[in-house]
């Protein structure tokens, strides 16, 4: 009996360009963590993208069998889905960093304020005085 063989609709040198391209932003997002120029809760979602775009890469079969399953016969339409949905979690952590620094900006801007405002106090005090 011969193996029933899935036509991927991907040739093998895109394989292999696209596992570069997943292991090459690896190497990069490791190296920005390991240079203190990304933190690494940032780079977790990095991290599994790149993981994410070269194990779909290494493992089509997979992923194809996978889009048949969810009821996609497109597989290429399954990655596109995929992809989606990293972006949708990257910009929702990116909303959740920004809505964090901007309370904090908007508290220290407040701290800065009250201080100034003793300092500028503190300073009449000292020129009554003297």
């Amino acid at each position: 009996m011969v193996p029933v063989q899935f036509y991927t609709g991907i040739q093998p040198r895109t394989q292999v360009i696209m596992v570069l391209i997943g292991f090459t932003m690896l190497l990069f997002v490791l190296n920005m963590v390991r240079r203190k120029r990304l933190r690494e809760q940032y780079a977790l979602l990095w991290i599994l993208a790149a993981l994410v775009i070269t194990l779909a890469a290494v493992f089509i079969r997979a992923v194809e069998r996978l889009s048949h399953l969810v009821g996609v016969y497109y597989p290429p339409a399954f990655l596109f889905l995929i992809a989606i949905l990293l972006l949708f979690a990257l910009q929702f952590h990116v909303s959740t960093v920004i809505s964090n620094l901007r309370e904090q900006n908007r508290s220290l801007t407040q701290d800065l304020g009250l201080l100034a405002n003793e300092v500028r106090e503190l300073r009449r005090a000292l020129e009554t005085r003297g």
